[in-house]
């Protein structure tokens, strides 16, 4: 199913391309399915416009959460797993009841003591949390953070003492950036480098499931995820990125459901997408569109969501190749929810 650009304009960010969303025929799975890594939190109008989302609790508004899984039920998404401050929890369960969980933070500002990272933890546990998340992008060196402090192993194993086996982990972010962002090596490090201390993590708490967000890091390089698959039994990615893996996954279909074939049983399906005040219903639209578009249809055509690290290949226009990768029900059903429903229920 090919597609041809519409006009780019002033079009929104979410729609550069002015594609129509109700288009769904190329749809086909009609199972439920399960958003592994989302941001849904409070929101207050004064919310800053990008930067971490949230933190409002039973002060802010949860309408801007409820319209995000309004819009991802059309899309047969049934529940989230959100990452949000924890003031944020007990509101947002209390409006969207079963439809939504919880994955807590382990992080603390750089003046803050040590003890922090665990006090923190201690109120995610009291507001119900199942996962822990490990975020270590580079760019979190500016502000010291890495991913073995011994301040956060320390609230790691706190986690793990009450009971929490599941860890949700950012380390790497995409290649482009590491050519544009990251161009001091000495301070941020190679790509390569950002997985060095996630492999001794992921043997030392060996009985937890580590969840690679954004396809690990590593979209660009599925035969490096198979050699961490085929490594770390423990290991598993998330999809979530938007942006990102329309663009790096469409470039690579073949050997990426190569990938889910060989290893049905290591992925879950994510948006990564957050509640922002005054989001229209359009932009989480887009997201859940492109998300199921990329992994279940065949469908072939200019992304329409806005991508300031695409950098045009001849004959591309100035958003990414939305290239689906048509997975099997199978295939799709293992993703979408089998293997989110198995990892949730090992909680219960």
């Amino acid at each position: 199913m090919t597609n041809t650009p519409a006009t780019q304009g002033d079009a929104p960010e979410w729609n550069r391309t002015g594609h129509d969303f109700s288009q769904r025929q190329h749809l086909h799975y009609t199972g439920p399915i399960y958003d592994l890594h989302a941001h849904v939190t409070m929101t207050a109008p004064s919310d800053q416009a990008a930067g971490p989302a949230g933190g409002a609790g039973a002060a802010g508004s949860a309408d801007s959460a409820a319209r995000m899984l309004d819009i991802g039920q059309q899309y047969h998404v049934i529940q989230t797993v959100s990452m949000c401050p924890p003031q944020d929890i007990v509101p947002l369960r209390e409006r969207l009841g079963d439809r939504i969980r919880f994955n807590g933070m382990i992080n603390k500002k750089p003046e803050e003591p040590d003890s922090a990272a665990i006090d923190l933890v201690d109120r995610f546990l009291e507001a119900g949390i199942e996962i822990v998340k490990l975020w270590a992008a580079p760019r979190g060196r500016d502000r010291g953070l890495t991913l073995d402090p011994p301040w956060r192993i320390a609230a790691l194993r706190h986690a793990i003492q009450a009971g929490i086996r599941i860890v949700m982990v950012h380390v790497g972010d995409p290649d482009r950036w590491f050519e544009t962002v990251y161009t001091d090596s000495a301070k941020y490090g190679t790509k390569a480098d950002q997985y060095i201390p996630l492999r001794r993590l992921m043997q030392e708490f060996s009985d937890c499931t580590w969840i690679g967000a954004h396809m690990g890091g590593s979209p660009e390089n599925p035969e490096f995820l198979q050699e961490l698959f085929e490594s770390h039994p423990n290991f598993y990615v998330d999809t979530s990125a938007t942006k990102w893996q329309v663009r790096e996954i469409s470039k690579r279909t073949n050997a990426i459901r190569a990938l889910v074939t060989k290893f049905p049983d290591r992925f879950f399906w994510g948006t990564d997408l957050v509640t922002r005040h005054p989001l229209p219903e359009e932009h989480y639209e887009s997201r859940y569109w492109c998300m199921r578009t990329l992994w279940e249809s065949d469908w072939v055509g200019p992304s329409p969501i806005a991508d300031p690290d695409h950098v045009p290949q001849p004959g591309e226009g100035p958003t990414p190749t939305l290239r689906g990768l048509a997975l099997p029900t199978h295939l799709l059903q293992a993703v979408y929810t089998d293997n989110a429903v198995r990892l949730l229920q090992s909680r219960n």
